[in-house]
């Protein structure tokens, strides 16, 4: 069905959410041994009777047309066989009740030896030794997902432990992102706390949402007798974000290919970067990222898989959230316009010429103090070597590979350091230049100084001294 092994875990966290958990814990014991590899999901939920987890154990055993409880992450009553079996051979479920245990376990290998599609019940001992050293082993409440026999990573690999940890931290970064509003204990969520050998999750709000305003009202559309809410956010430019803090934006993907609609179903993620066809991806709006939530009750109308992790707009509201894509669009359009716009009393290093043809050129501008200066110190030979340089450097800017760089979400240091340069940098700069011969009034008419003027008044000049 698709499963990647980060989808398939996140599968069985809902299940851990929808039976109330306020903490699961994922355990992989450190063996050496590839067949012993194994995956513990625990978790501090209600727990399940014998009756419960036989029908939790049984294919489709809650109708997807049933009535759910409104943060039920539920569907179909697949998602822990068939989430489970796509990444390992064997799933043991055990479940503590009102401290009383019981359990059950799918063994392919059982199914395809006796032609029967039946679990197995598992004995007391049996659940024992799966709960034993495992935080289940101290809950009154609480049930654990136990995975083996990783068949497909040991059949489409060479070398299983290296895949088998590259999935394990691709899964770490997933759940961090998709649950990251359970992990924060947003509005009226109970906080979720999960940890992975101990090592607790940190909640990536793809948004940064404490610290950049959303730019737009939300708005909430009538659909199907219930109604989703559109929360539209425009991110801060690259270079006003930390490395840290645009590595953890960049989700699965550079800002261009990441920017869109971003599906929560009842506050959990389920698909990310993507227009639905209503826009194009374009690195003027690459900025842009809109919040839609959708209660469970409108799963049919959104055309939810069994994965969760696909959704399709109805037809019905395509046209009003087409508007609010281009209310966004012309927000972040703005923000690149005005980042590109240059001051008319700032001498600019580079110019933009429109050209007779209707074509645009990038040129350096001679009419820099800086330039004329140089030139004056030169002969007659080397300034006609100064010149062609000069020309050559404009005709040969890189601009192809500056634009693929800006579509692959490439951090360029060069716009960093002109956007954000350090106080030090910026005076003595200006001190060097001033020694060299340019003019107080044209040095404070170029970068970075006319940014940065509070640095050379008289008042700034006083205190630094």
């Amino acid at each position: 069905m698709g499963y990647t092994m980060e989808s398939a875990v996140a599968d069985i966290i809902d299940n851990s959410i929808s039976a109330k958990a306020t903490r699961i814990d994922i355990i992989i014991p450190p063996v050496q041994n590839d067949e012993q590899k194994s995956i513990s999901i625990c978790d501090n939920g209600c727990g399940m009777s014998l009756y419960e987890l036989d029908n939790a154990m049984t294919f489709g055993g809650r109708d997807s047309w049933e009535n759910r409880e409104r943060d039920d992450l539920g569907r179909y009553g697949l998602g822990l066989k068939t989430a489970s079996l796509s990444q390992c051979r064997q799933l043991s479920v055990v479940s503590k009740k009102e401290g009383i245990i019981c359990g059950g376990k799918w063994d392919l290998d059982y199914v395809k030896q006796t032609n029967k599609w039946e679990y197995i019940e598992l004995t007391p001992i049996e659940c024992d030794c799966i709960i034993a050293g495992t935080p289940v082993e101290n809950y009154h409440n609480g049930t654990i997902v136990f995975w083996k026999d990783f068949d497909r990573i040991r059949e489409s690999s060479k070398h299983f432990a290296m895949e088998f940890n590259k999935q394990l931290s691709a899964t770490h970064d997933h759940l961090e992102l998709i649950f990251h509003r359970y992990l924060t204990g947003e509005d009226d969520l109970t906080k979720l706390s999960i940890f992975i050998n101990d090592v607790m999750l940190i909640p990536n709000d793809p948004f940064l949402t404490k610290r950049i305003p959303t730019v737009v009202e939300e708005t909430k559309i009538s659909i199907g007798g219930d109604y989703i809410t559109v929360r539209p956010h425009k991110l801060l430019y690259s270079t006003k974000l930390s490395e840290n803090e645009l590595t953890r934006l960049q989700v699965k993907g550079p800002l261009l290919q990441t920017q869109g609609f971003y599906i929560y179903r009842n506050k959990r993620l389920l698909i990310w970067g993507t227009w639905f066809g209503l826009a194009y991806k374009t690195d003027k709006t690459k900025l842009c990222r809109i919040q839609v939530d959708i209660p469970n009750s409108l799963d049919s109308l959104w055309s939810l898989d069994i994965k969760k992790s696909m959704a399709i707009p109805p037809e019905s509201i395509r046209e009003t959230l087409k508007k609010i894509v281009e209310n966004v669009s012309n927000i972040s359009i703005r923000t690149f316009r005005t980042r590109a716009r240059t001051k008319k009393d700032v001498i600019p290093y580079w110019i933009r010429l429109q050209l007779p043809d209707g074509t645009f050129s990038y040129e350096i501008n001679n009419d820099n103090p800086l330039l004329k200066n140089l030139e004056t110190t030169l002969n007659e030979k080397q300034k006609l070597e100064f010149n062609t340089l000069i020309k050559e450097l404009s005709i040969f800017l890189p601009i192809m590979q500056v634009q693929v760089d800006l579509q692959n979400g490439v951090i360029i240091s060069n716009e960093k350091e002109a956007d954000c340069p350090t106080k030090d940098d910026v005076l003595k700069k200006y001190q060097l230049l001033k020694d060299a011969g340019i003019s107080e009034g044209d040095l404070l008419k170029m970068e970075p100084f006319c940014n940065n003027l509070q640095l050379f008044t008289k008042e700034a000049n006083e205190n630094e001294k």
